[in-house]
C-alpha cells in the first residue's frame, strides 16, 4: 500500500499494457488477414478480450507475482493457418456472420483444448516434460514458426499472402510501399533490440514509430480517412458490436465439418503451446533467479484458456519479455499483470476508435520483428553455436515446414525427437559396474581359506549393476557383454550371472526378449540366474515370458545384492567341498594359535563368558562404547539403522572374530549395532579389564593390541578391493 509501490506498479503496468494492446492486435490481424480481412474488426476484439482474460487471471494465480500473459506468437501463427484453411472449406457463397462463426468457433475449440490439455499436464505435475524433448527439435519449431510469422506479416503489411504465384504482385510499386516500411521498422527493431536489453527499449520503439507514423501522414497532407483507405490504418471498428462471443444464434451457423478437419494442427497448437509455456517459465526463472512452479503455471494458463475458448478467445500464456520488463520496472507486483488486463478491458469496451490509430505497418512490423527474431536465432545464431548435426535437423524441420506443411513440420520433428532418443540413449552404457565374485565379495568375515578360495574362483560369479530404463537397444548390451565374458579366454566359466536392478526404472516389452535370449544362453552354459532389487511388476513381466526356477535353468531372487553374493560364494565353497561352518574350538585354543608369545589362560581371566540366543543385541548404535567382544561360536551381524527404520548390514562374523575395538580405541559412540543371528558363545572384554591389563600385564596388552591391529587391517583391506572393483 505504500505511495513507491502504486506507482512503480502503474508506471511498469501502463507500459507493459500499451504493449500487450499491440501485441494483441497484432496477433488477431494475423490471424483474420486475406479472405478473413472483412471480419478483422471482430477478431481484434477477441485478441484484446483474450489479453485481458491472460493477463488478469495468470496475475493473480501465478506462482510469480510478476508475471504478464498475452496470446502468443507461436499459437497465432498455427491458428493462422487453422483459420484460413476453415475459411477455404467453405462454400464461395458463405455469408459474413456464418464465415465468423466457424471461424471463430474453431479458434475457440482450439483455445479450449489447450486449456484442457494445459490444466490436466499441470493436474498430473508433468510440468517437467519439455526437458525431454531435444534441443534442436525444439528449434525447428521455433525457426518454422518464425517462417510462419514472416510469411503473415507480409500477408497483413500487403494485404496479400506471400506465395510464389503473387511474388510479381508483391514487387508492384504500389504493394511495395505498403509492405517496405514494416519490414524497414521490423529490421530496425531486430538490430536495435539485438543491440540493448533495456526494458524501456520496445516501448520506446513503438510509440516512437506511431508518432512517426502521424508526423509523416502531417508532413505529406494525408488525412486519417485517405490514410485508412490506402491501408496504411485498421478500418473503422463497428460501435457497440466489437466483442461478440458465441451465442446460441452464431452456433447454429457453424460448420462444424470444416472445424473437426483441422482437428491435427489443432493438436499441433497444444504441443508446441505446451513447449513455448515452458520454455518461458524456465527461461524466466534465470531472469529472476528463483524457482518457478511449472504445473502451477500450467494450471493457471489452462483456468484462462478455458475462460478466454469459452469468448472465442485466442490461445495465450505467460510471456517472457514482458514479464521479465515489469520485473525490471516493478518487482514482484501483480499489480502489472492487472493493469495490462484493465487496459485491454478498456481498449475493447471503451477504445474502439483509438485502436483504428494503431498503423498497419506497426503492427506488420512488429510480427515481422518476432518472425526475423526466430529466424535469425535459430538459422544465423544456431551455426555458430550447435553441432552440425543438431543444426541439420533444425534447417530440415524449418525446410519442411516452409515447403510442405506445419504439420508435416511436426511430424518430422517428432520422428527426429524419437530417433534421437533411441540412437542417444542406446549409446548411454545401461552397465554401471560389471564386478567379478573375485574382487567383490559379500559383508561376511569368512576363514582366511575361505577367502583365498573365493579370490580364486570367484570369477565364476559375474555380476552386472544396471541402470537407467530398459528397452530392446539396451538389453541386447547385457547378451553381448554375458556373451563377451562368456567367451573371455583365461577366466573360468560363468556359473552364476546376477543382475542387479536396483538403479533400473523400468522394463519395455521389447527388453524382455533380450533376458529370454539371456536365459537361453545361461542355460547351454549351465549358468544360474540370480535376480536383486526386483520390483514386483518387472518380476512379474520377467516371470510371464519365462524367467522362472526349473529343471534346466536355476533362477533365484534377493532382495539385496549382499545377501544375494553371499549365497553365490556359499554354492561356489560348497562346490569345492568346504564347510561353511568351522568346527568349534575354544576361545582359549584359538587365541593360543595367534598370541605364540603370552599364555592365554592369563587372558581369559580378563574376559567374560556370555552363552546369548540368537537375535540378542550386543550393541546398539549411538550407545558409549565400553567393552570389545570376542566371538567363540556362533555367527554375529554389525548393522547400520536408517533413518526411515531400515537396517544396513555391514559386516557378517563368526568364530573368531572382534568386534567393537574400533570405537572402544576412538573414544566415541557405537556407529552401528550388533546383533546375534544364531546362538553364541561371546566373550566379553570391558574397558576396565582392558586398562587393568595394561596396568597389570603391559605384554599380555600389547599382544592383544598387535592382535587387534591386524584384524582391522585385514578388515581394511577387504574394503580396498570391494572399492576397487568398484571404481575400474
Amino acid at each position: 500500500m505504500r505511495p513507491t509501490t502504486w506507482l512503480t506498479g502503474l508506471l511498469a503496468g501502463l507500459i507493459v499494457g500499451i504493449v500487450v494492446v499491440i501485441v494483441a492486435i497484432s496477433f488477431a490481424v494475423l490471424i483474420f488477414s486475406g479472405d478473413l480481412a472483412p471480419i478483422a474488426p471482430k477478431g481484434i476484439s477477441l485478441g484484446l478480450f483474450t489479453a485481458a482474460v491472460m493477463a488478469g487471471l495468470i496475475a493473480l494465480t501465478s506462482s510469480f507475482r510478476g508475471m504478464v500473459a498475452t496470446p502468443q506468437d507461436v499459437p497465432a501463427a498455427i491458428t493462422a493457418l487453422i483459420a484460413a484453411s476453415v475459411a477455404a472449406a467453405l462454400p464461395a457463397n458463405t455469408g459474413e456472420n456464418e464465415l465468423f462463426a466457424t471461424v471463430v468457433a474453431a479458434i475457440a475449440l482450439t483455445t479450449l483444448s489447450t486449456g484442457l490439455f494445459f490444466l490436466a499436464l499441470g493436474f498430473f505435475k508433468l510440468g517437467g516434460l519439455s526437458r525431454f524433448i531435444p534441443y534442436p527439435v525444439i528449434g525447428g519449431f521455433l525457426a518454422g514458426t518464425g517462417w510462419l510469422l514472416l510469411k503473415g506479416s507480409v500477408g497483413v503489411l500487403a494485404d496479400l499472402p506471400l506465395t510464389r504465384a503473387n511474388l510479381p504482385a508483391l514487387l508492384e510499386t504500389e504493394t511495395v510501399i505498403r509492405w517496405l516500411p514494416g519490414l524497414v521498422f521490423g529490421v530496425l527493431l531486430l538490430v536495435i533490440l539485438r543491440r540493448t536489453s533495456h526494458f524501456l527499449a520496445l516501448p520506446a520503439l513503438l510509440v516512437g514509430a506511431i508518432t512517426v507514423f502521424f508526423a509523416l501522414l502531417a508532413a505529406t497532407g494525408t488525412s486519417v480517412a485517405e490514410a485508412t483507405a490506402r491501408g496504411w490504418l485498421l478500418e473503422p471498428l463497428p460501435a457497440g458490436d466489437l466483442w461478440r462471443p458465441l451465442g446460441p444464434e452464431l452456433l447454429g451457423q457453424v460448420s462444424w465439418g470444416a472445424i473437426f478437419a483441422e482437428a491435427p494442427s489443432m493438436l499441433a497448437v497444444m504441443l508446441a503451446g505446451m513447449v513455448a509455456l515452458l520454455l518461458n517459465a524456465t527461461g524466466l526463472e534465470l531472469v529472476v533467479e528463483r524457482d518457478i512452479d511449472l504445473d502451477r503455471e500450467l494450471r493457471a494458463a489452462g483456468a484462462a484458456n478455458i475462460l478466454a475458448g469459452l469468448g472465442g478467445g485466442l490461445v495465450g500464456f505467460q510471456t517472457l519479455a514482458l514479464s521479465a520488463l515489469g520485473h525490471r520496472i516493478a518487482p514482484d507486483r501483480r499489480l502489472v499483470g492487472l493493469i495490462s488486463a484493465g487496459l485491454c478491458a478498456a481498449c475493447l469496451f471503451f477504445g474502439s476508435t483509438l485502436l483504428t490509430l494503431f498503423p498497419i505497418p506497426v503492427l506488420g512490423g512488429l510480427l515481422l520483428f518476432l518472425g526475423l527474431a526466430f529466424l535469425v536465432e535459430w538459422v544465423w545464431d544456431a551455426w555458430f553455436k550447435l553441432p552440425r548435426f543438431d543444426y541439420l535437423v533444425v534447417i530440415s524441420i524449418l525446410l519442411t515446414i516452409a515447403t510442405v506443411g506445419f504439420l508435416e513440420g511436426v511430424g518430422l520433428g517428432v520422428a527426429i525427437a524419437v530417433i534421437l532418443f533411441v540412437v542417444n540413449y542406446s549409446r548411454i552404457n545401461v552397465v554401471k559396474n560389471a564386478l567379478s565374485g573375485a574382487t567383490y565379495t559379500s559383508k561376511v568375515q569368512r576363514p582366511p581359506k575361505h577367502g583365498r578360495a573365493l579370490r580364486v574362483h570367484g570369477h565364476e560369479l559375474f555380476i552386472l549393476q544396471l541402470q537407467g530404463f530398459l528397452f530392446f537397444g539396451t538389453a541386447n548390451q547385457l547378451v553381448e557383454r554375458l556373451r563377451q565374458r562368456m567367451g573371455e579366454a583365461g577366466l573360468p566359466a560363468v556359473r552364476y550371472l546376477m543382475l542387479d536392478l536396483r538403479l533400473v526404472s523400468g522394463i519395455d516389452s521389447s527388453a524382455l526378449l533380450g533376458f529370454v535370449k539371456m536365459r537361453k544362453l545361461a542355460e547351454s552354459q549351465a549358468t544360474g540366474l540370480i535376480f536383486v532389487h526386483t520390483s514386483p511388476d518387472i518380476r512379474s513381466q520377467l516371470e510371464s515370458n519365462g524367467i522362472r526356477d526349473g529343471e534346466d535353468v536355476v533362477v533365484r531372487w534377493f532382495p539385496e545384492l549382499d545377501r544375494a553374493v553371499e549365497w553365490c560364494e556359499d554354492q561356489i565353497l560348497l562346490a569345492r567341498s568346504f564347510a561353511l561352518e568351522e568346527p568349534h574350538l575354544p576361545l582359549d585354543e584359538r587365541l593360543a594359535r595367534v598370541l605364540v608369545s603370552v599364555e592365554t589362560p592369563r587372558l581369559m581371566r580378563f574376559l567374560e563368558r556370555m552363552e546369548v540366543p540368537a537375535g540378542h543385541l550386543l550393541m546398539r548404535q549411538d550407545d558409549p562404547a565400553d567393552d570389545v567382544y570376542l566371538v567363540e561360536s556362533g555367527r554375529i551381524t554389525a548393522q547400520m539403522e536408517l533413518g526411515d527404520g531400515t537396517e544396513v548390514r555391514l559386516l557378517t562374523m563368526g568364530a573368531g572374530s572382534v568386534v567393537g575395538q574400533e570405537e572402544l580405541y576412538q573414544g566415541t559412540s557405537r556407529t552401528a549395532s550388533v546383533v546375534t543371528e544364531t546362538p553364541s558363545i561371546i566373550y566379553r572384554l570391558s574397558a576396565g579389564a582392558l586398562h587393568r591389563m595394561e596396568t597389570d600385564e603391559p605384554d599380555l596388552a600389547i599382544a592383544l593390541h598387535h592382535f587387534m591391529s591386524r584384524l582391522l587391517t585385514e578388515r581394511l583391506g577387504m574394503i580396498q578391493r570391494t572399492l576397487r572393483s568398484l571404481t575400474r
